[in-house]
């Protein structure tokens, strides 16, 4: 985001302004096309002779692939579509004589001073040419400690898994740091877990080998690379101990380009017209994004198919599975088994955002040609038609790739719902010193998508009589992240191991900015209000399934309503019930083994489920 703050100098005297509210919803919707646009063209530019996508590769593969996400992940050429459109409002609504940036990013400081540069404005707050060596040169040094870490930990020396005999059924690729401790196999893994325990009761947990890739501990209590000695479940084998340093030779040979990949982008002239944005040479900015591809991406993406390529030499499995398929990781992994002409299922395990590019391709990226086409699965599973619907029409993935089996996630939810009967809403008051009278608003979101208005809803809360907030970190974070509201006597913090079952029990409402636990309650009959909009959730909002809230008087409003308001409450399950359909009943709770029907098919005749299950 573009959150900085600036002085301005203008005819009234000196006044602090926030570069955000000068770009409203609208605005920011379109600089959300227009960076998606601007990275997609990239592919296209000449590079020596050939297109991005078909200049840079690795075994045959374009790393186009792991590019987009860089810079899609990265946000700069979001953040600079932003701050070009909220500073020409900002310069036409308030005429300054100059401008001061106060605190902001580099993005900010440079689109700043270009623009009060051609305006005549008088500007402090550049960032100079040594500033701009020192980024590089920060980069750079991060790059090399990240890789050499990474090589260096294949120097422990790891007990390799068995690996003779037949080939194992299926090969799941699962993060570790989402890997429940204490939980059984299949079971434990957060997001896919009922899926995977559907899958060894049919097929025999010896048939199913889990992968763990990633770090064991979570991103928000993560203090220093630790490769070594990390803390594991005997269940997964880590993705280090099915690849050695021999296996790494791709990524070492993309490594040691990296300072001529860099020379070949920035040399090209295509690349530095691209740095024109509305007019703004926005160069710097993006000669850094280009480095952070060639230095940092391209090195660990190589590496990632390299891991993935032994481990599935290693295991010899069937079919691959992983529910981060649209990924970084998920990309290497599905190119590497689509290399060896295995099957790859990915599953959906959340809401998919309408503004992630990584599920967004144009049509000729589904087209082989110098180099291969987009690596999708060979089935992707879904929870409803809208998820397969995007998927064909933003994505132009081929119809029959998709499945809709609906979430495995939202039916063990109903279960352990139903499972902890009536009483559970109760004792779950008790536990928290929550009265009878009172209202439930649970909270589950990613505290960074909320910090903004977080503040604004614990305020409101507080002035409606009778309503406590519920927050749930989500899986990612820890309780400690929303200390900030740990004192207020309205608010409750647990933590994200907290049932959800039990909190939903109790819940007279759900809050969220993104997450898909209000989708969920709202297939469960609950009703559920999306803040900070426009979001992800917009699309559910303007269907009038979801409530949503722009503003702070208006969080206000929907919060009393929401939790007093019957009519309203009715209003919204009508809704819910056009776009979501009836609440999920006992019968339909299949959703699991339709996954793993359609998963089987794939391993073919013969496999070991088909004696278990007839």
């Amino acid at each position: 985001m573009i959150d900085a703050q600036l002085t301005l100098r203008v005819a009234g005297g000196a006044r602090q302004v926030a570069l955000a509210d000068y770009l409203d919803p609208a605005a920011d919707e379109t600089a959300h096309e227009a960076s998606y646009t601007w990275i997609k063209d990239l592919r296209a530019l000449p590079v020596d002779g050939a297109t991005f996508r078909d200049r840079f590769t690795a075994r045959g593969d374009s790393l186009w692939w792991f590019s987009e996400i860089y810079l899609h992940k990265e946000q700069v050429i979001l953040d600079i579509h932003r701050a070009i459109t909220a500073m020409n409002v900002l310069v036409q609504r308030e005429r300054p004589a100059a401008i001061a940036v106060v605190s902001g990013s580099h993005v900010v400081r440079h689109v700043t001073a270009a623009i009060a540069a051609a305006r005549g404005i008088s500007f402090d707050g550049r960032v100079n040419a040594f500033g701009w060596l020192r980024r590089l040169a920060s980069l750079d040094f991060r790059a090399r400690r990240l890789t050499m870490s990474a090589l260096g930990a294949r120097g422990i020396r790891r007990r390799q898994p068995k690996t003779a005999g037949e080939p194992i059924e299926v090969a799941a690729f699962i993060h570790r740091a989402f890997w429940r401790s204490g939980a059984s196999r299949g079971q434990a893994e957060s997001y896919i877990g009922p899926t995977l325990a559907e899958l060894e009761a049919r097929v025999g947990a010896a048939a199913v080998r889990y992968v763990g890739v990633g770090r064991s501990t979570n991103f928000r209590t993560r203090r220093r690379w630790a490769a070594r000695g990390e803390a594991g479940s005997p269940t997964v084998v880590p993705i280090e101990a099915l690849a050695p340093w021999a296996a790494l030779g791709a990524s070492r040979a993309v490594w040691r380009r990296r300072y001529a990949d860099f020379r070949a982008m920035t040399g090209a002239e295509p690349f530095r017209r691209a740095a024109y944005i509305h007019g703004i040479d926005c160069w710097p900015l993006i000669r850094e994004q280009l480095a952070g591809i060639a230095w940092l991406q391209w090195p660990w993406s190589v590496r990632s198919m390299d891991e993935a390529g032994a481990a599935i030499d290693a295991l010899r499995p069937r079919v691959v599975v992983t529910y981060a398929e649209a990924g970084g990781w998920g990309r290497a992994l599905i190119l590497e088994s689509r290399r060896r002409g295995i099957a790859s299922v990915g599953l959906q395990h959340g809401f998919i955002y309408r503004h992630w590019l990584n599920y967004r391709h144009e049509p000729d990226e589904l087209i082989d040609g110098r180099t291969s086409a987009f690596p999708h699965p060979t089935r992707t599973l879904l929870f409803d038609g809208y998820a397969a619907r995007l998927l064909t029409e933003q994505g132009h993935l081929p119809a029959t790739t998709l499945c809709v089996t609906g979430s495995p996630r939202l039916d063990a939810l109903a279960s352990e719902m139903a499972a902890a009967g009536e009483g559970a809403g109760a004792r779950l008051r008790q536990v928290l010193g929550i009265g009878a009278a009172e209202s439930i608003m649970l909270v589950t979101t990613k505290e960074k998508e909320a910090r903004a208005s977080l503040p604004q809803l614990v305020d409101q809360a507080a002035r409606i009589r009778g309503a406590i907030v519920v927050i749930k970190p989500h899986p990612a974070e820890t309780s400690e992240a929303y200390g900030a509201f740990a004192a207020r006597s309205h608010v409750r913090i647990v933590t994200a191991e907290t049932s959800l079952a039990s909190l939903l029990a109790g819940a007279r409402a759900v809050v969220t900015v993104n997450s898909t636990v209000a989708l969920d309650a709202a297939a469960l009959d609950i009703p559920a209000l999306s803040i900070g909009l426009p979001n992800n959730l917009s699309p559910f909002v303007e269907a009038g399934a979801i409530a949503g809230a722009n503003d702070s008087a208006e969080l206000g409003t929907l919060l009393e309503r929401i939790l007093y308001d019957e009519g309203f409450r009715q209003q919204l399950a009508v809704r819910r019930r056009v776009v979501f359909g009836e609440p999920v009943t006992n019968a339909e709770r299949r959703a699991a083994a339709r996954s793993v029907d359609a998963l089987l098919e794939l391993v073919g005749p013969g496999h070991a489920g088909r004696d278990k299950t007839g």
